[in-house]
This record gives C-alpha cells, structure tokens and sequence, in this order.
C-alpha cells in the first residue's frame, strides 16, 4: 500500500513529525515542503541517512507542489520562524499568509485527499484553510486539543496514581488559553471524576498545569515537537488503518459556527462520527465563550 503524507512546514514540529512517521514505518512517500529549500534539502539528506539505520524503504522528495497534491494526507505544520509571544492567537497574522497561498494551491488542484491542520491558532487557521481552499469539511481538520487532552491524562495519572490510558477525560473548547477541563463527562479507571474526590484546589491547579505545559515546554527547550509530532503520527495512523480511533480534533461545530476540538472518529475518509460532551451549565458557558473567541478571530481574516 502506497501511503504518501506531505508535510508543509518542516521545522521542529514538522521535522519531529516526518522523522516519526519513517520511524514507525506508517509512510512509504514523504514529501517536504518548506520556504528554506536548504533546510528542507538537508532534513531530507539527515532522514534518508536515518532510513538505513531503521531499515525503512522511502522515498523522500523536497518541495514539489505537484508531488504535493498527490499525497493521501497533507499535514500543515506552518510556523514563524520565531515566536514572539506564548499566546496561540497572537500566531495568527504571523502565518495566515502561508495558509491563504497553500489554501489557494489546494483550491485549484481540487486536491482529493485529507488535510490535518498543526499550525496555530489551530482552530482559526483550520477554518480559514477549509473556507479558502473548499474542500469538505469532512477532509479538513485539526489536531485541536488531542495534545492537551493527552496532557491532562498524563497529569491526572500522577495525581491518583492511575495509567493515562485508564483515563477517559478531555480537554474542551479551543487549543489556546480558552480551554478548560471536561470534568463532568470524565471517567476514571472506568469511574465518574466527580466520585474521585478531587478537591476544587486541585482541579483548578490539574487545569492550569495542563494549559501551561507548552509553555513551560517551550521556555526550557525553545519549541515543543515530539509531542505533537507523535500525536499527529498516531491520527495519521489512524486514517490509513481506517481504525476510526477518537481523538479531541478541531472539527467544524454548526451550532458554534466555528472549528472547535469534539471528541470525532477519523479513517480513511476523514471525519467520521462526532461526539458531544455533555457538560454541565457552567462548563456549557465556558465553551461558548471559547466559541466566541475562535469566531472573533476569523472574522478579522
């Protein structure tokens, strides 16, 4: 089976991306995109280096728009080439110019495959790729807050002394510092959170560890890559195992009128069936409001 991703954007988190998706041999076909062709070039030369190492067949091209558009699955991971503020949203203007040439491109073409959106703001830009280039909403979506929600598993699990994977528990509303924590769905170790007895102090605290994870990431390293590159790997994975595996994406919400992350299915189609939270009154306002900032800032596109 022919599985040919391109990834357009390959610096850490595209590159982290590109080295796991050889690694776990899930990619026969890589294409590289990226603005500094010398860069892209010698990621290229590092990875077919690596490929014998690993004892992986792939073939590896760098910046051929049309090989492009051949690809299954185009993963966005358009960043600046430095970040200047820790606020997703102030990313916006910075990289919405890459998006409207590469939504342009897809326009065209009438591009056939999946598009899973990485750069941030991730559920703005999202919106702006999937209205500009229009494609199904079905074939254009965003890793949303699958990371976060990953977090929050990872800390909940030190917290109660659980495995992260016995944890059925989101992180809801935007990827940015309008989320929040799910707790009224969330099970643990197949139990409801609220018969967990967590203390509001502790909940408040699991909450605010979760949203500054990158941040705290990224001002010890200067980026955050394997993460989110694993993550994007895994629902790549899942698309061409057709596994229909649920993940927290950035998905197009009607009510909302935006992209906003909802636990979906994903396979080789795309989106398959989308699930809604049932939150409580004050959790229900909590995501509207995110709702509100996520329109707010696609208006202004």
């Amino acid at each position: 089976m022919n599985r040919h991703i391109a990834i357009v954007g390959f610096g850490r988190v595209g590159s982290a991306l590109g080295y796991t998706l050889i690694n776990k041999g899930l990619v026969s076909h890589l294409t590289i995109i990226d603005t500094n062709n010398v860069k892209a070039t010698s990621h290229a030369l590092d990875l077919r280096d690596a490929l014998i190492a690993l004892n992986q067949d792939v073939s590896i091209s760098v910046n051929d728009t049309k090989d492009m558009l051949k690809a299954d699955i185009i993963v966005v991971a358009i960043g600046p080439a430095n970040i200047t503020s820790l606020d997703r949203l102030d990313e916006f203007h910075s990289n919405k110019m890459g998006i409207q040439t590469l939504a342009e491109t897809l326009r065209k073409a009438q591009y056939h495959g999946i598009v899973l959106n990485i750069t941030n703001p991730c559920d703005v830009i999202t919106q702006v790729l999937q209205a500009a280039s229009g494609l199904p909403k079905s074939r254009v979506f965003g890793t949303g807050t699958t990371l976060d929600s990953l977090r929050l598993q990872r800390l909940l699990g030190e917290h109660l002394d659980l495995n992260p994977a016995d944890i059925d528990g989101y992180m809801a509303g935007e990827h940015g510092d309008s989320q929040f924590v799910a707790w009224s769905p969330m099970r643990m170790a197949g139990v409801p959170a609220e018969q967990w007895n967590i203390s509001d102090d502790d909940k408040v605290q699991i909450e605010s560890d979760v949203m500054r994870s990158g941040a705290v990431i990224y001002n010890g390293k200067g980026c955050t890559e394997f993460g989110i590159g694993a993550m994007a790997a895994s629902i790549c994975q899942a698309i061409f195992y057709d596994s229909q595996k649920i993940y927290s994406l950035s998905v197009y919400d009607e009510s909302a009128e935006c992209y906003i992350s909802h636990p979906t299915q994903v396979g080789k189609t795309g989106l398959g069936r989308r699930f809604t939270l049932k939150l409580n009154d004050k959790e229900q306002a909590r995501f509207e409001q995110s709702a509100q900032i996520i329109r707010q800032y696609v208006a202004m596109e």
